[in-house]
């Protein structure tokens, strides 16, 4: 370790960590490593000189995708290439105080995929399909299903418990914690926008404002109180109708850095981005942005905002009770 600070950080005027993105290739496997021989806990230092004293080893390995973040390692590429630098960072890792920890890795390849490479059948396989990425499913399926399934699970229990509280306290953490910022990151993330437990959550969403206001709102009553603040509504925003703009912001706002971890792999487009930017020209009669504000989710979400605030001025029953 004090050979690599004398090797690397002494010249080094700045340090950047790259964000770990992993995009499903030919064949991806996720490692985690553990020490025999840790630094004192607590020091600030540690992970900069962690990160630096396994850096050379990342440099050597040869596989298309190759990111790592502390101890743990994505490699993508070839079924012998990723084995190859398996047994690379299982010999070299040895020298630095590194242990391959075999049960916390995971291998994402095609179903059919056949491994032949006695190291990587120990790692636990998962299709791509099923693939899940810091606890969000990438693609529509089973572990798609069952996340949302859990997240409306969740969004029950939390309108069982708001009701022992006092109804101001109730309504501010169900529109500020338990409401859809529970599921933003699942809608950033996850191909959601047809998913039919969107409609579920917020089925389950209206009930618990209907409790916690001790009233039966209309549907005209519901759209109006799940708009923003300052557009006349108590921002209880449903998840229908962020699931759309939080992917599309999302998808926009990482394209660089996707492109530029990806940039060796041969790649086809992004079919759910394609898809959602045609269905959100097409449902609000926009043209499609080129410009750096369509990376902001306030853009993609503001039309459709704009929509419904007008059809609850027209829903209203006179002149004298509108906006």
């Amino acid at each position: 370790m004090l050979q690599a600070i004398s090797d690397r950080l002494l010249n080094c005027s700045m340090i950047a960590i790259w964000p770990i993105l992993s995009h499903p290739c030919c064949f991806l496997v996720h490692i985690s490593l553990s020490l025999k021989r840790v630094l004192n806990k607590g020091t600030p230092l540690g992970p900069l000189l962690f990160c630096n004293t396994v850096q050379p080893l990342l440099d050597s390995l040869q596989s298309v995708q190759t990111l790592g973040y502390l101890d743990y390692v994505s490699l993508g590429g070839s079924q012998n290439s990723v084995a190859a630098d398996v047994s690379r960072i299982i010999e070299s890792g040895q020298r630095l105080g590194l242990h391959l920890n075999a049960s916390k890795c995971e291998m994402i390849a095609s179903s059919e995929t056949v491994i032949s490479d006695p190291i990587l059948q120990m790692f636990s396989f998962t299709p791509v399909a099923a693939s899940v990425v810091l606890g969000t499913p990438l693609f529509p399926g089973p572990a798609l299903d069952g996340t949302w399934t859990d997240r409306c699970a969740e969004m029950s229990r939390a309108k069982e418990k708001l009701s022992t509280i006092s109804s101001q306290d109730a309504l501010t953490l169900l529109r500020a914690s338990f409401s859809t910022p529970r599921v933003l990151h699942l809608m950033h993330c996850s191909p959601s926008v047809d998913h039919s437990a969107l409609i579920s959550f917020d089925d389950t969403l209206r009930s618990a404002f209907r409790h916690i206001t001790n009233s039966d709102v209309s549907d005209t009553q519901w759209l109006q109180a799940s708009l923003l603040v300052k557009d006349g509504g108590l921002g209880i925003r449903r998840a229908a109708s962020l699931a759309l703009p939080a992917f599309l912001a999302s998808a926009v706002s990482t394209s660089s850095v996707q492109g530029s971890i990806l940039a060796l792999i041969p790649c086809p487009s992004d079919s759910f981005f394609d898809t959602y930017l045609q269905s959100w020209s097409s449902s609000f009669g926009c043209s499609i942005p080129t410009d750096s504000v369509s990376s902001k989710q306030s853009f993609w979400d503001r039309t459709g905002v704009l929509q419904d605030q007008a059809i609850v001025e027209a829903g209203l029953g006179n002149s004298e009770d509108r906006f």
